[in-house]
């Protein structure tokens, strides 16, 4: 029987059939590990594939684990957890259909437009109160679309700088357009 190491060093150099003896030796261990974990038959022969092309990529591309075995559990651990913390479609019976929301009225849309071009006037209106350094700097971020370090390099000013004064408008500009708390 050739030994773990050499199996992997034939795999990194491109010797399929090490990696596919590295696959017989691991398959039912594995399996049984992924079973034990989402005790769902159903999806073993997914996940324990998904684990084995994941380890065939890193070696092809020159990982050499030392202890494949440890390895692949690592691997085949980090699939049932990405598995398990994926978000499940919720699922309705036949005789149960989900609750559809009710259409919009044309004058709920028409007020939301209306409501929305305020709140942009007086995000304009606040804008213009706004020294032109710090609107520059707004601009530069969200207009341009540029980085803290781009908008840095541009201005020839430390990047913390940059990310300081951008925080502080942003929260002077939500004090300003925070609506108005009843007392």
């Amino acid at each position: 029987m050739v030994p773990d190491t050499e199996l992997v060093r034939l795999t990194v150099q491109g010797k399929t059939g090490a990696f596919h003896q590295l696959t017989e030796r691991y398959y039912r261990p594995v399996g049984g590990f992924i079973l034990k974990r989402v005790q769902r038959p159903d999806l073993v022969e997914d996940l324990v594939q998904e684990t084995f092309l994941e380890a065939f990529r890193a070696l092809k591309d020159g990982r050499q684990p030392t202890h494949i075995s440890s390895w692949l559990f690592g691997i085949a651990h980090n699939r049932c957890c990405k598995w398990l913390r994926r978000k499940r479609p919720v699922l309705f019976g036949p005789d149960q259909a989900p609750d559809l929301p009710a259409a919009v009225s044309e004058q709920a849309l028409r007020e939301e437009r209306e409501e929305q071009q305020k709140l942009l006037a007086r995000l304009e209106s606040n804008l213009q109160e706004l020294p032109e350094e710090t609107r520059r700097l707004l601009d530069l971020k969200h207009r341009d679309g540029k980085t803290c370090e781009q908008i840095a390099a541009e201005l020839g000013r430390p990047v913390g700088t940059v990310k300081s004064l951008l925080a502080r408008t942003y929260k002077l500009l939500r004090s300003r357009l925070a609506p108005a708390r009843p007392v």
